[in-house]
């Protein structure tokens, strides 16, 4: 499975995500220098390259040249090439890599199309719906003996798989009433649609290629979520900083000799700190 390879013109895939990769880390690098930009922490880029490499492996290698004879290598491809890859290669944070390095916002990112594809949920359903598709009707066959068919097939499925991705693990690309919970609970949700795709297959192709695409893509449903409640605790662990540096702000030192502070139209009530917190705006009649 390591030595046998099948390159054909799918290899310009990783190739080209290699080398816009690099672009993106000499930019950001430049606009670090100039004081625009925020420190890249190293570990980063190694997830990106062990998705490069995989990506590689699953266009080029084993699965590419066994995807005649069997159908499950051509399952294992698609499945590491929807989700696996891109799970990688979103731990890069590329948005964060591309906008600092332009800049500021890219507006094809923010677009309205783009906050409607990228949208957990829509993506989610969008790629299920999809790959059931391909493994429903002769594209899945094609591609097993048509170059055309299978280089089609794997550049939408790592699009499909990106749109899923990114989106949970980088900040900036969903709403902000988006937070870190519903990102939890819509990775939690892409992880049982990822199933679908191969639950079809176990009806209408075979058992081990129905077997292998549900393995493999659940295969990062668990550390997605584990992910995004990281980023859950993190929010809340700033949240409650920023809230307890603006309550201490908000309170008036004790005066000199002592006495208590009066309270009173001057320094006005206590107030419960769900009227006071600046995301519950608007919540209680109050903005």
């Amino acid at each position: 499975m390591l030595t046998t390879w099948a390159p054909d013109a799918l290899l310009a895939l990783p190739v080209a995500l290699a080398a816009a990769y690099g672009v993106l880390l000499a930019r950001h690098r430049a606009a670090r220098r100039r004081g625009a930009a925020t420190a890249y922490p190293a570990w980063r880029a190694l997830p990106v390259v062990l998705g490069l490499l995989l990506l590689v492996w699953a266009v080029a290698g084993w699965p590419a040249a066994r995807r005649a004879q069997e159908a499950w290598p051509l399952a294992l491809s698609l499945g590491l090439v929807t989700a696996v890859v891109p799970f990688l290669l979103g731990l890069g944070d590329p948005v964060r890599l591309l906008e600092e390095g332009h800049g500021g916002p890219v507006a094809l990112l923010h677009g309205r199309a783009a906050r409607v594809l990228t949208f957990p949920l829509v993506a989610s359903v969008l790629s299920a719906a999809v790959l059931t598709l391909a493994v429903t009707s002769g594209w899945f066959t094609d591609a097993r003996t048509r170059p055309e068919a299978w280089s089609s097939l794997q550049v939408v499925a790592l699009l499909l798989g990106l749109l899923v991705t990114v989106p949970l693990l980088v900040e900036g690309l969903l709403p902000a009433w988006c937070g870190p919970a519903l990102r939890a609970l819509f990775a939690f949700s892409d992880g049982l649609l990822d199933a679908v795709p191969g639950i079809v297959a176990l009806g209408s192709l075979d058992w081990l290629t129905g077997q292998t695409l549900v393995a493999v893509a659940e295969s990062v449903g668990v550390p997605l979520v584990l992910v995004t409640l990281v980023q859950w605790a993190r929010a809340d662990e700033e949240g409650a900083r920023a809230l307890d540096a603006r309550l201490d702000a908000a309170v008036a030192p004790p005066p000199a000799d002592g006495r208590p502070t009066p309270t009173g139209p001057t320094t006005g009530p206590d107030r419960p700190w769900w009227e006071s917190d600046p995301r519950l705006a608007g919540r209680y009649g109050r903005r």
